[in-house]
């Protein structure tokens, strides 16, 4: 995967779906439309060559995929989210 084409953003909303199993909720935590996140994960999904998420009368139930990167991606996703902060502190 070339990560240069890849849209970081996806990963926001990615963590958001593992959140919430719910694509309305996900959405409004992001502050997109539920349209724009089943959008999001049509692209993460082929991204992955996964479904990532099925859904379930319990909600969106991740996949063992879905699983095994939802730790990997809050890591970077954190590490991001420090480094803004940090540079906001130096402005």
């Amino acid at each position: 995967m070339n990560l240069s084409k890849v849209d970081l953003n996806l990963f926001i909303v990615f963590d958001a779906i593992y959140t919430e199993a719910n694509l309305t909720r996900a959405g409004q935590i992001v502050g997109i439309t539920q349209p724009a996140v089943s959008n999001a994960l049509a692209r993460l999904r082929e991204t992955f060559n996964d479904p990532l998420f099925v859904r379930t009368a319990q909600g969106m139930v991740p996949t063992p995929m879905a699983q095994n990167i939802i730790g990997p991606v809050r890591n970077a996703l954190s590490l991001l989210r420090v480094s803004v902060q940090e540079s906001r502190i130096f402005n």
